[in-house]
């Protein structure tokens, strides 16, 4: 079981951009690691690096300026996490320091593979991402906070000041963040409800246990 995941104030990185693909996210010559831990220098690596392998960062490429390498939340367009089901895009994002993921849609494997990884994917219409994008270019220093409970975010600290947009996330996948437990926490805590209810239908339709 991982910690319950419920509020997060961080650096948004903005990457407003449609069809960001799994290989874009972690390309496939990054995928030699044995271990699901140690990816977050992948993230990115075609673009945020002048020399491949090398790993020379390219000054030009927004994460690897100040202060979006320090980056928590990341806003992209649609699509995001197109492309192969690589899990290791995740583990890029999630090791690199990505806690949450704002998009105005997935690709249905990647958002599992996110919530399973312990990153929260949240979904916005274009407009309100396109809006916040702006803002945290021009400002990247106000961060920006979420509340998953209240499915609510917010530039900056003050959420009365700010103004809240309020996002979609889907609401199981909203009770394994937010209480921490995985599918199979879950099923276990409904262990005993369910054998009832089978000893009951047994009951009620004795064929079924011949």
């Amino acid at each position: 079981m991982a910690h319950p995941f419920l509020r997060l104030k961080g650096i948004a990185l903005p990457m407003p951009r449609d069809n960001i693909d799994t290989d874009e996210l972690i390309p496939i010559a990054e995928n030699t690691r044995t271990s699901t831990k140690g990816w977050g220098d992948g993230l990115f690596a075609a673009k945020r690096y002048l020399d491949g392998l090398g790993h020379t960062p390219d000054p030009s490429f927004i994460l690897n300026k100040p202060p979006y390498y320090r980056a928590e939340i990341l806003l992209a367009g649609a699509n995001l996490g197109c492309g192969s089901s690589r899990e290791s895009a995740v583990w890029a994002l999630r090791d690199f320091g990505i806690r949450i993921v704002v998009a105005a849609s997935f690709n249905e494997t990647f958002k599992r593979n996110c919530v399973v990884n312990g990153l929260a994917p949240l979904i916005l219409p274009r407009d309100d991402i396109e809006r916040l994008s702006q803002q945290v270019t021009a400002d990247p220093a106000l961060g920006m906070s979420v509340d998953l409970l209240d499915s609510e975010l917010w530039i900056g600290g003050a959420r009365e000041q700010a103004g809240t947009i309020p996002f979609i996330l889907d609401p199981f996948y909203r009770t394994l963040l937010t209480t921490g437990q995985t599918e199979d926490d879950l099923l276990g805590g409904l262990r005993g409800a369910i054998d009832q209810r089978r000893t009951e239908i047994t009951k009620s339709q004795r064929w079924l246990a011949s």
